[in-house]
């Protein structure tokens, strides 16, 4: 908590979803974004529980796991090759030593843990995964001691993890992930970013795992100027990969949309829904197809939006689509059947919902009951499909009822 805790904040750097785990944790929801008062994102009250609150729906998603109040457990990012593979990747607090990398795999039966590679002995916590075959998946986060250390990198070959080096931030700088995607053995890709707490300054990057090491990868100019800071990423394979991106003047965002093609990029920018003194930025991007992507954002402030976006790209133009029905999308992703979903907070539910574009509006589904009904509040934070399935996967925490510990939460649809 004590890394997460005191991440920067400037209008300039994204929602990012892990960081929100932390809120829950002190009791209230937020959502990682653009470091702002020294903390990591753009933070928001929760929306209060309330003991009359009408009872909820029935819903078509699965608890996969039974919550936990025996030990703090948080998810915060899913993925899957397949209906025998998928994996949860987080943080557990057992004790004072402070948060241990958290692995849990699916093997098509069951969820058991895996070991993590070693981290030194250093609490650590793991943010992002990601998978393109049963041997070949990786996992990033940071340590949690506030170090100017490198981020945490490990590789799953199909019979243990192991932990892959990184460049360490200049002296005084603290490194954060952004987005972690996987293509194959020679095409994954990372965002992420370095941030000096006495400067204020910041250091973005794009990088590509060539097979042997972390290789780091320039994007072209912003059409309008400006810095680009890349941010999530998404695809369909090694010739087709989707970074989503600002470009910051001063402290105006434009958001843009970068596409690899295998062998150079082309740059479009992200219309938005109207004119914002700040601008907009575009935070989590899905890839349905080679010519479909979703993206969706929100206003670039620097304590909560004021309003949200959504839009597609056809491959040939783009198509807005309505604001979403949640007040920021903590997470994105698209299910086996190649339908777009996102995560986020409804006003007045101290609960996550998940919501899925039908093609003319965003449908809105609740959590398991097991998992309202038994927790103070909840926030998704990885949504994943599972290929070969109609199916997807969702990854979480859940305040439980013996606060301070926290639930890992994970649920399923179309899965059985």
């Amino acid at each position: 908590m004590e890394r997460t805790a005191r991440r920067p904040g400037a209008r300039r750097t994204r929602l990012r979803t892990a960081f929100a785990v932390c809120a829950v944790a002190l009791g209230t929801l937020a959502t990682l974004g653009t470091p702002a008062n020294a903390t990591t994102g753009t933070a928001k009250a929760a929306p209060s529980a309330s003991s009359d609150r009408a009872p909820h729906a029935d819903t078509p998603w699965k608890l996969r796991t039974p919550l936990s109040e025996t030990a703090s457990r948080e998810f915060w990012d899913v993925a899957a090759t397949g209906a025998k593979d998928a994996w949860a990747v987080g943080r557990r607090t057992d004790g004072a030593d402070g948060p241990a990398p958290l692995i849990r795999h699916w093997n098509g039966s069951a969820w058991t843990d895996v070991p993590a590679a070693s981290t030194d002995g250093k609490a650590a916590q793991l943010e992002k995964v990601a998978a393109a075959a049963p041997d070949d998946a990786w996992a990033a986060g940071t340590l949690a001691d506030g170090t100017s250390a490198p981020i945490v990198l490990q590789h799953w070959d199909g019979a243990k993890w192991t932990k892959v080096g990184h460049a360490a931030p200049a002296e005084g700088s603290l490194s954060f992930v952004g987005d972690l995607a996987a293509f194959g053995k020679k095409a994954a890709w990372l965002t992420s970013f370095d941030w000096d707490p006495n400067g204020g300054t910041q250091v973005s990057r794009l990088e590509r795992w060539t097979g042997s090491a972390w290789q780091t990868v320039s994007l072209p100019a912003a059409p309008g100027g400006g810095e680009v800071q890349p941010w999530d990423i998404t695809g369909t394979g090694p010739d087709d990969v989707w970074v989503t991106a600002s470009a910051m003047t001063g402290e105006v965002s434009v958001p843009l949309l970068y596409h690899w093609n295998g062998s150079g990029w082309t740059v479009r920018e992200v219309p938005a829904p109207g004119e914002h003194p700040t601008g907009w930025v575009v935070n989590h991007a899905v890839a349905t197809g080679r010519n479909s992507v979703y993206v969706v954002g929100k206003t670039n402030d620097p304590q909560s939006p004021t309003a949200t976006m959504a839009a597609r790209w056809t491959g040939g133009r783009w198509q807005s689509l309505p604001a979403l029905p949640v007040g920021e999308a903590n997470a994105a992703g698209a299910d086996g059947a190649g339908r777009p979903w996102i995560a986020g907070w409804a006003p007045g539910n101290p609960h996550s919902v998940l919501a899925r574009w039908t093609g003319t509006r965003w449908a809105t589904e609740e959590l398991p009951a097991e998992v309202t009904e038994h927790s103070e509040m909840s926030t998704v934070l990885g949504v994943a499909g599972v290929p070969g399935t109609k199916g997807v996967l969702a990854a979480g925490t859940a305040g439980c009822a013996s606060d301070p510990v926290q639930c890992g939460v994970l649920v399923s649809r179309d899965l059985g």
